[in-house]
C-alpha cells in the first residue's frame, strides 16, 4: 500500500483559510437573519395589533321583576298577538290575560275591518320566560319571552317606533313603575280621536277602590278572552264573609259558597233565580255560571281579579268596583 505524498504546505494552507472564511460568513449570515428576523417580528408585531373596536352595547329583551312602561308594534292576527318593542326591535307573543283583551278590542276597533297593520301601542306590564310554544323545543328546555299586559295605556295608528324609543343613542329603558298602594282608576274607555289614536279616557274620577278578595264588589269585564257587552243590569260577584257568595249574571241573582285556600279558590251549590233573560244578558249569565262551575283558582292586579281554571288557564277578568256611599 502506497502512501500519498503530503503536499507542501504552501499548497493546503490557502484552501484551510477558504474554507474558515465560509464558515464565518456563515455564521455571521445566520446570526443577521436572526437579528432581522426578530426586529422583523417585533415591528410586525407592533403594527399588526388589531385596531380597538369601540364596544357598541344594543338593549336585550330580558325577564322583568317590576311592572314597566313599554311602548311597541301591536299586530293581532290568527287569535294571536304579538308585541315588537320600540327599545330592543325584538318581538314577542303577547299572554291572553290581564288587559289584554282591551289591547286586542282597541286594535280590532281601530282596524275597522282592514287589514292586520302593526299599530303603536303602550302598555304596561311584564316579559316573562315560559317554556317554548313548540311541545319538540320545550321538551329540549328551550323557553321562549312572553309580554303580560297588565295595564292598556294607549294605541295609536302610528305603524313605526319613529316617536318611540328605538334609534335613539343613550335612551333610557322604560322606568319601572311603583306598584300603586290604592288600585288605579275605575274602569276606562276607550275613544277615537281625529287622528286615529284610541287612548284611554277615565269614565269617572279616580276613587280608591278595595281589593281584597273578600266582600268586595267584582264587575265582570271578559269571559274567556272575550269582552263582556255592556247591558242593562250588571253581570258581577260578590264574596261575602263566611264563604257566601252573591251577585248577578246580568239577569237573574246569583246565590252559593266559596272556598279560598292560598291560590286555590273554587265555587260551590251556585244557584240562581229564574227570570226569564234574552239575548247578550242570556249569554253572559250562562257563560258566568259554567265559569264559576270551571273556576280552581284566582290572582289579583290591581283592581283585577282573574278566576283560573285547573291548568292555570284565564277563564274571567271582573274588576273592582268602589263601594257606594
Amino acid at each position: 500500500m502506497q502512501n500519498k505524498p503530503l503536499l507542501p504546505q504552501a499548497a493546503w494552507m490557502p484552501r484551510a483559510l477558504g474554507r474558515l472564511a465560509v464558515c464565518a460568513l456563515a455564521v455571521a449570515s445566520l446570526a443577521g437573519c436572526s437579528t432581522i428576523s426578530e426586529k422583523w417580528s417585533q415591528w410586525r408585531g407592533k403594527d399588526s395589533q388589531p385596531a380597538a373596536v369601540a364596544k357598541i352595547d344594543h338593549p336585550v329583551l330580558r325577564p322583568s321583576v317590576q311592572t314597566e312602561r313599554w311602548q311597541g308594534l301591536f299586530s293581532y292576527q290568527a287569535d294571536a298577538g304579538r308585541f315588537q318593542d320600540c327599545r330592543t326591535g325584538q318581538t314577542v307573543s303577547v299572554l291572553m290575560e290581564g288587559d289584554n283583551v282591551l289591547l286586542e278590542n282597541a286594535y280590532m276597533a281601530s282596524r275597522h275591518g282592514g287589514p292586520a297593520v302593526p299599530m303603536l301601542a303602550t302598555v304596561d306590564g311584564k316579559v316573562l320566560e315560559q317554556p317554548s310554544a313548540d311541545p319538540v323545543m320545550a321538551q329540549q328546555g328551550h323557553k321562549q319571552l312572553v309580554l303580560r299586559v297588565e295595564r292598556f295605556v294607549s294605541l295609536s295608528s302610528a305603524s313605526s317606533c319613529a316617536s318611540g324609543w328605538q334609534g335613539k343613542q343613550g335612551a333610557a329603558a322604560p322606568e319601572p313603575i311603583a306598584a300603586p298602594s290604592a288600585p288605579a282608576a275605575p274602569a276606562v274607555a276607550l275613544a277615537a280621536s281625529a287622528t286615529g289614536a284610541v287612548a284611554e279616557k277615565s269614565a269617572a274620577p279616580a276613587a280608591a277602590v278595595p281589593v281584597s278578595l273578600e266582600n268586595t264588589n267584582w264587575k265582570l269585564l271578559t269571559l274567556n278572552g272575550k269582552a263582556v257587552p255592556a247591558q242593562g243590569q250588571t253581570a258581577q260577584l260578590n264574596l261575602l264573609a263566611r264563604g257566601k257568595l252573591a251577585g248577578s249574571g246580568g239577569c237573574n241573582r246569583i246565590m252559593g259558597s266559596w272556598r279560598q285556600k292560598g291560590e286555590r279558590l273554587q265555587f260551590g251549590q251556585v244557584a240562581t233565580t229564574r227570570m226569564a233573560c234574552l239575548g247578550a244578558a242570556a249569554h253572559t249569565e250562562e257563560g258566568l255560571l259554567k265559569v264559576l262551575e270551571r273556576t280552581a283558582g284566582w290572582r289579583v292586579h290591581g283592581d283585577r281579579l282573574e278566576l283560573l281554571d285547573a291548568k292555570g288557564k284565564l277563564l274571567a277578568q271582573l274588576q273592582a268596583e268602589a263601594a257606594k256611599p
